[in-house]
């Protein structure tokens, strides 16, 4: 009887084995479901973190044409004040040059009051 036995505790120590590795299976399939839950999860966190940062970047490409062409309208009406001015201190220059009244009264000093407010 001691071989019956034998076999019968080599078996019950094998099914019981077996039993012990389908039960492991089985936590880590659960364990890999719960993963891949997990995962859809933050899948989508990042999906929209990625489309309310497509937004911001939209936006920000917006403002920067917006501020582009606030730039290019400032750099043409600079151009036109320069122009404007040169065009101005040349025309005070010739009359300078050709009218002696002009003349007499461009080399008059200019009072300190008034220069302090033109020098700012």
């Amino acid at each position: 009887m001691s071989l019956r036995l034998w076999v019968a505790g080599i078996l019950m120590i094998a099914f019981l084995a077996l039993g012990g590795t389908a039960l492991l299976y089985r936590g880590n399939a659960i364990k890999a479901e719960a993963a891949a839950r997990q995962a859809k999860a933050d899948l989508a966190v990042a999906v929209d973190a990625n489309r309310a940062q497509e937004e911001a970047i939209g936006r920000l490409r917006a403002s920067a044409a917006a501020n582009d062409k606030i730039i290019a309208k400032m750099a043409a009406d600079i151009a036109t004040i320069n122009t404007s001015t040169t065009e101005t201190n040349q025309a005070i220059g010739d009359l300078r040059d050709a009218n002696e009244d002009v003349r007499a009264y461009l080399s008059t000093a200019v009072p300190a009051d008034l220069k302090r407010v033109l020098d700012r």
